[in-house]
């Protein structure tokens, strides 16, 4: 199943692992968090893990860096990058969040199987 938003498009790859793919040249603010929510109070009522593909270009404002990452439902967060710079960008973003004590379940991947075997363990 996918599901087309206006930052990004998120596929559900099993019962509980969703993948997001952020829409190439987009800003992730606080409109973006919120829409992203909305899809997950509508979908779901159990834990699940997200897998966030980094491989288009984007960026992130502070309230969307801060905000993201924030459903109770989201257990785990997969991030997979294979761009250094977005890969900088992610880690900054999650540094910030464990310094404000937002932080969540999370690692970085090179290899999308090794992500979303990593996720099935929610």
């Amino acid at each position: 199943m996918k599901y087309q938003l206006s930052n990004c498009e998120i596929k559900q790859l099993s019962d509980n692992i969703f993948e997001a793919t952020p829409r190439e040249g987009i800003i992730v603010d606080k409109n973006c968090v919120e829409e992203c929510a909305e899809l997950w109070n509508y979908l779901r009522d159990k834990p699940f893990g997200l897998l966030i593909n980094c491989r288009n270009q984007y960026r992130h404002s502070y309230a969307g860096s801060r905000d993201m990452g924030n459903h109770p439902l989201q257990t785990k967060t997969a991030i997979l990058c294979n761009n250094a710079e977005q890969e900088v960008e992610m880690k900054t973003i999650i540094e910030i969040k464990k310094l404000t004590e937002n932080s969540f379940n999370h690692d970085f991947f090179s290899d999308r199987d090794k992500a979303i075997k990593w996720l099935s363990d929610i």
